[in-house]
């Protein structure tokens, strides 16, 4: 099983937070995660997008309540603890036949955190993976090099969203004439969601010791 936990927060001073960050990675390998993967928002400096990737169920817990989150927010000044989105990928698409098997250096992710499941349950679910799956040629000419889909473990009512763009120009293209098949963008941002994410990879950080 593939699993991430994923925050969308705001850090005052990044490279205080990165600094951060970076010394408690070694501290990570005993919690589960094999990856930590980092972007920074085009519009706002101070926001990060963090992804943490891990194999099985138990270590998220473990990692949740672990102290080096708790650092990681901490040493990002916020006054609260920003939500965690916590899911299982139940799409993976690479559009790009020149695009590495990894996160590309220098890319722009455009990600969402919204409650498309709740279109008729599990089916919406179904129906948003075929609208896609019949998108792909519209996608990658779009510039989407990658797209993945994450289910929710605690509410099958939301997913996670993130395409992964060439460049900048591209991804506000994306934004402003979006494909049918990525209605969904306009979900983000509404009630406790948290707005679309548009942002610069930094790092992908593979955990020592993993």
């Amino acid at each position: 099983m593939s699993l991430v936990l994923a925050a969308d927060y705001r850090v005052p001073d990044f490279d205080h937070w990165w600094a951060a960050l970076a010394g408690d990675l070694p501290r990570l390998p005993g919690l589960g995660p094999h990856h930590v993967v980092v972007y920074r928002s085009l519009q706002d400096a101070s926001r990060v997008f963090v992804t943490i990737g891990v194999t099985e169920r138990g270590p998220v817990d473990i990692l949740l309540r672990s102290p080096v989150m708790l650092s990681w927010f901490d040493s990002a000044g916020v006054d609260e603890i920003p939500p965690v989105f916590v899911g299982e990928v139940v799409e993976k698409l690479d559009l790009d036949p020149r695009a590495g098997p990894s996160a590309t250096p220098g890319a722009v992710i455009v990600a969402a955190i919204a409650p498309v499941g709740r279109l008729e349950g599990p089916e919406g679910l179904d129906r948003l993976r075929a609208s896609v799956h019949g998108a792909v040629t519209r996608l990658a000419a779009s510039g989407v090099r990658r797209f993945w889909i994450y289910r929710a473990l605690d509410d099958q009512a939301e997913v996670m969203i993130l395409q992964e763009m060439a460049t900048e120009r591209q991804a506000e293209q994306w934004i402003r004439h979006p494909d049918a098949a990525a209605a969904f963008m306009a979900e983000a941002g509404v009630g406790a969601y948290p707005p679309l994410f548009v942002g610069r990879l930094v790092d992908a950080i593979e955990v020592p010791g993993t």
